[in-house]
């Protein structure tokens, strides 16, 4: 976990407490602090699955267990079905911190806690990652050994196709084709394949998930930018503002001026009428 994610969890959980036992709290603030909880509860679902398929897999009885390969696919599928569910949180999430253009303490919480929030998921989303390559190369070692012991020499292609064909009469010659260690050998070998081609599944729906949240990212990064244009614009504003307040204030002190001068000039004026008259 990254700084910007334990900071934003710190201050979840800070204004979390400040809702519960302030009744002058204010909605908005308590609304995005359930959003973010029930994200953050959806991210330690799905590292509890990542959890549960590193365990389930490393089961020396994995491979002869029926049930436990259940147990694997069922994590892999509620998996995938939480991210899809925090990738459509975030971005609702996401339109309602962009929404705001306020700078009050609600808007900079929202702001944190989906980038907060984005980080623990993609997080959770590397470490799913991991798991499901390190399943998939381990299953692969296993069917490559599968053909080894079967003696034979063909490509990994080769392999495929005849396992897509179901082709399998190829495996061994004639009189070996019946005998039970072979068919035993063949049985492995297509467990191998299926569970290859359900990670390999898996696989495609992480990497769409990571798409999406590239996608979200851009979207970001698209905001920041605005913003900084707007903020470049309110410079230039202000520094004309600035001239313009200059230009103001020289033009009243000219103003002043002429008015004193006016002045002076009536009264000169009124002076010398009033001599006038009393001189006559």
């Amino acid at each position: 976990m990254n700084f910007l994610s334990a900071l934003g969890f710190i201050l979840s959980k800070t204004v979390y407490n400040t809702c519960t036992t302030i009744s002058s709290c204010s909605e908005s603030k308590c609304d995005i602090i359930v959003q973010v909880e029930r994200m953050r509860g959806w991210i330690h679902e799905l590292n509890g699955n990542t959890q549960l398929m590193r365990r389930l897999h490393s089961d020396p009885t994995y491979h002869n267990n029926k049930q436990l390969q259940d147990q694997l696919d069922s994590a892999i599928t509620q998996s995938n079905a939480l991210g899809l569910k925090i990738c459509g949180a975030l971005r609702q999430f996401e339109t309602r911190a962009a929404r705001s253009s306020r700078n009050d303490a609600a808007s900079r919480i929202a702001r944190l806690q989906y980038a907060a929030t984005r980080a623990l998921y993609a997080d959770a989303l590397q470490a799913h990652h991991r798991v499901l390559d390190a399943v998939r190369e381990h299953q692969l070692h296993l069917l490559q050994e599968q053909i080894r012991l079967t003696n034979l020499t063909i490509s990994d292609e080769e392999c495929q196709s005849l396992l897509d064909t179901k082709n399998i009469s190829l495996f061994v010659d004639n009189v070996k084709a019946e005998t039970a260690e072979a068919r035993r050998a063949l049985r492995a070998v297509e467990a191998r394949h299926e569970e290859l081609t359900r990670v390999e599944a898996s696989l495609r729906e992480v990497r769409d998930l990571f798409q999406q949240l590239a996608h979200l990212v851009a979207q970001q990064q698209e905001q920041v930018d605005s913003v900084e244009y707007y903020a470049l614009q309110a410079t230039e504003h202000v520094e004309y503002g600035g001239h313009q307040l200059l230009k103001g204030t020289v033009s009243r002190t000219k103003a002043r001026k002429k008015k004193v001068s006016l002045i002076i000039c009536l009264a000169a004026g009124f002076l010398i009428v009033l001599l006038v008259l009393v001189l006559t």
